[in-house]
């Protein structure tokens, strides 16, 4: 017997066959009863995919807006900084039309390196003519460095001038060995002697204050370029406006006192040099 109820007609001596609606009836019970079917289960999981590939795609749309409006944020940002490169290029290019800043960094860099080589040239504690060869003379016909008026050499304990080729300077010669260099020489004829100064503390403190004189000189020497450039500024200061002046002579005062701290910087470190 059947596990879900017929209901059968009866009718008085017989039993009838369900009708239609029974069998439709029990059809759906019995499909209800049983496992549900694979193209059912397909069909359900193909539904449960959909749900979530829909809601996957809403927020692939949400972070795909906001992608474009970073990127429009970006686009806009770049576009800003683009705009102030070339405002910064051309404010650049009118302070050249005032004053050569690049001329004025090439004369301030050489006149560096030229103290760099001063010092380790003049400056050193090894019997040497440098610091007599280099050394300025004031004379009637013009300043002239020391080996362009005698010959310089040094014998044993002893530094010799000779200044055969240049006699009626031999005056001159001595006042700046004794002011310049606040040395002794000794003369005889045409030949000027000097003995070879002893390493002791009194002659390093000797070239240490001759490591600052020198550096002194170059920072001179920098200035009077800040001072011609600032001249040239305000030679033109009319073809510009205020703030391209200032901005121009800001940046000449500014590179002068990069150089004058560079030599400082030099002069301590070769002063250091001498005292160890």
């Amino acid at each position: 017997m059947s596990r879900f109820a017929i209901i059968y007609r009866a009718v008085s001596g017989c039993t009838v066959r369900p009708n239609y609606a029974h069998k439709q009836l029990v059809a759906t019970l019995s499909s209800l009863s049983r496992v549900p079917e694979i193209g059912f289960q397909h069909k359900y999981s193909c539904l449960e995919e959909r749900r979530q590939f829909s809601i996957s795609t809403l927020r692939m749309k949400k972070t795909s807006k906001k992608d474009v409006q970073k990127k429009k944020k970006s686009k806009t940002n770049k576009q800003f900084e683009d705009e102030d490169e070339e405002e910064n290029e051309d404010f650049e290019n009118n302070l050249e039309e005032l004053v050569n800043m690049k001329s004025l960094e090439q004369e301030m860099e050489e006149t560096l390196e030229h103290l760099q080589v001063e010092l380790m040239k003049n400056i050193t504690l090894r019997p040497s003519t440098a610091i007599y060869e280099d050394l300025s003379i004031e004379t009637p016909d013009g300043r002239y460095p020391l080996n362009q008026l005698s010959q310089i050499g040094i014998q044993g304990p002893v530094v010799i001038i000779n200044m055969a080729a240049s006699p009626q300077y031999l005056k001159v010669v001595e006042d700046a060995l004794r002011k310049e260099l606040n040395l002794n020489p000794q003369t005889s004829g045409t030949t000027i002697t000097l003995p070879v100064k002893k390493i002791t503390k009194e002659y390093r403190h000797e070239l240490v204050e001759r490591v600052k004189k020198i550096a002194e000189n170059s920072k001179d020497i920098i200035r009077h370029i800040r001072s011609k450039y600032i001249k040239e500024l305000n030679a033109v200061k009319n073809k510009a406006s205020k703030d391209a002046v200032f901005e121009c002579t800001n940046k000449i005062n500014a590179k002068a006192k990069t150089y004058t701290d560079k030599a400082s910087v030099l002069a301590a470190k070769r002063s250091k040099e001498i005292e160890a």
